[in-house]
């Protein structure tokens, strides 16, 4: 069974599925040659490897991903071509601190960073990237690393993908099966890797807090006195009336922030999607259970 088409047009090149060598093998090999010299093999090469990134429905790709050792990716954060990039010998220099997480899994990115790199004339070039397009080449720059999405993937996530990695190692044939990420690489990665799955806090507190004040606001001042000096309790003059009205409020505000995770998690599968292209529908709509589990926080 393969995740992605078994041929391209006009290209020999195919994408490498774990766990080929080809995905974890470092260094991989700096770019040497450019369009400028003599020798077309570059050219044809990028060329074909972003024939292979739109035909897969892709935004980047790497050369690793179709068992080319070498220290390059292409990728296109956009609907149209002129922003078309091949990246060369790149680094990243410096990210933010603040993080985003998105994909199959959770996975944490910056959400800018600031790289160096040579482009296909080989001219050097810094770029200071943000959102989307730092998101795409932190990617792609992880497979120049030997790193893989679900490496990044917080213990929940990596559980609940545990099995598809148990099938695709049981369909692997050869004797050259690379599994996990070299120990340095992992070690360097940046950010790290999340320890947990991160659920947003819910600001319940924040947000009765302000409600509260209103409604301290809006009750008259004997209905007020005499709520701060009834007994406590159920139905303890106005003040278990109002007890009952936080309560539902509160209920209110958790199903809200449930529904909203919900929405987030199937915005997040949807985005994944249409980026995969029908081919692949099957393979993300196995994660709708996991997403709504994680979404709820409850076990399915």
């Amino acid at each position: 069974m393969r995740l992605n088409p078994t041929s391209f047009k006009g290209t020999s090149y195919t994408i490498t599925e774990f766990p080929r060598p080809s995905l974890r093998r470092v260094p991989n090999k700096p770019v040497t040659s450019f369009i400028d010299d003599d020798d077309d093999t570059f050219q044809s090469k990028t060329k074909q490897m972003l024939n292979i990134m739109y035909e897969a429905k892709g935004v980047g790709l790497a050369a690793p991903q179709i068992g080319i050792n070498e220290n390059i990716f292409v990728y296109n954060p956009s609907d149209t071509k002129a922003m078309e990039r091949i990246v060369c010998n790149p680094t990243i220099t410096k990210y933010s601190k603040e993080r985003s997480d998105e994909c199959a899994g959770q996975v944490a990115r910056s959400i800018w960073i600031e790289t160096e790199y040579q482009n296909e004339l080989g001219q050097k070039v810094r770029r200071r990237l943000k959102d989307f397009e730092a998101r795409v080449f932190q990617h792609e720059y992880d497979h120049l690393k030997g790193i893989l999405c679900y490496d990044r993937f917080p213990p929940e996530d990596r559980e609940k993908v545990q099995k598809s990695i148990d099938m695709l190692l049981g369909l692997y044939t050869e004797d050259d099966a690379v599994i996990d990420p070299d120990v340095e690489e992992v070690k360097a990665m940046q950010p790290k890797p999340l320890s947990a799955r991160y659920m947003p806090p819910l600001e319940t507190e924040q947000v009765l807090g302000s409600e509260e004040e209103d409604d301290e606001e809006t009750i008259p001042k004997k209905q007020k006195t005499k709520a701060s000096t009834a007994p406590g309790g159920f139905g303890a003059g106005g003040g278990g009336k109002k007890t009952g009205k936080r309560r539902k409020r509160r209920r209110r505000l958790k199903q809200e922030m449930q529904l909203d995770r919900i929405i987030q998690s199937i915005r997040l599968l949807a985005r994944q999607l249409m980026q995969v292209g029908n081919d692949k529908v099957g393979r993300y709509v196995s994660f709708v259970p996991a997403a709504v589990s994680l979404a709820l926080n409850i076990e399915l």
